[in-house]
């Protein structure tokens, strides 16, 4: 399954896209907000891969690889986890390398993926949750019109200390309003 955006597509990840997720992930300012081995080595990012291909499979999440279109090459992820088919629900989970960030590639993920949530699985809600101290992400979610709705004091042990994860959420009737 691919989907198309202006600066990228998401697509299914492939045992051949370990090189560059690793070679993009493995950067302390890209792994700083993620719950990921640290070092991160290529066979990390070839288990993930077969975890991801396992749950996709098993429709228990979808994680979409950011494929940049001039080099065909895996630049980030961007994923629905925790899905609930009943209540129409999932959790969006997303990260870049460190060179394309700040060019707008991750709204055109975020843009494609809440399509692909409320008009593709029929969504009624999509969740995420950021670090406090993830600025940037908290600010692209409220760009798409996520809510606050709370904080989960010391949810997260990350390098050495514990981090508040803010929760969001976004209503199929708030979106693109």
């Amino acid at each position: 399954m691919k989907l198309i955006g202006q600066k990228i597509n998401l697509r299914k990840l492939r045992s051949t896209d370990a090189q560059s997720i690793y070679q993009n992930i493995n950067n302390k300012d890209v792994m700083r907000y993620l719950l990921t081995p640290s070092p991160y080595y290529l066979s990390d990012a070839k288990k993930f891969i077969t975890r991801t291909q396992k749950k996709w499979r098993n429709d228990e999440s979808y994680c979409f690889g950011i494929e940049d279109k001039a080099s065909g090459e895996i630049i980030g992820a961007i994923s629905l986890r925790n899905i609930n088919k009943s209540h129409k629900f999932g959790e969006l989970g997303y990260w870049l390398g460190r060179k394309y960030q700040r060019q707008g590639i991750m709204s055109d993920a975020l843009s494609i993926i809440l399509d692909f949530s409320f008009y593709k699985l029929n969504f009624n809600c999509v969740l995420a949750g950021t670090f406090k101290e993830n600025v940037a992400s908290a600010s692209l979610l409220k760009k798409f019109g996520f809510s606050y709705i709370g904080v989960m004091k010391k949810m997260f042990f990350r390098n050495r200390r514990w981090h508040d994860d803010l929760r969001w959420q976004l209503l199929k009737e708030n979106y693109k309003k």
